[in-house]
């Protein structure tokens, strides 16, 4: 048996429906996935990561348009309890549909 201590993580999602217009229908639809990880079962998160991802219907088929993600994950490496910018990083990704680029 290993006396390293379990870690926990933390898991939430939260799912949020657009109207943009006001026409009753679905445009956007948004979701943001957090994880909170104590790897070392201190009680303290060392990770955190958070990504939001946004699907839009810019042209009212119900197919996605376009999509944009951002991740930020945050990584204590220095143990002290806290984020420091250079423990910070951002990705960002965006996808367009080619119906999209072609009436641009």
């Amino acid at each position: 048996m290993s006396d390293t201590p379990e870690g926990e993580i933390q898991t939430t999602v939260e799912t949020e429906y657009v109207d943009v217009d006001g026409d009753g229908t679905v445009d956007a639809v948004r979701e943001t996935t957090t994880h909170l990880v104590d790897v070392d079962g201190d009680g303290t998160v060392d990770i955190v990561q958070q990504t939001v991802t946004t699907v839009y219907d810019l042209t009212g088929d119900g197919e996605a348009d376009l999509i944009e993600s951002t991740t930020v994950t945050a990584v204590d490496v220095d143990g002290d309890g806290e984020f420091t910018e250079d423990e910070i990083e951002v990705e960002h990704v965006t996808l367009v549909s080619e119906e999209v680029i072609e009436e641009g």
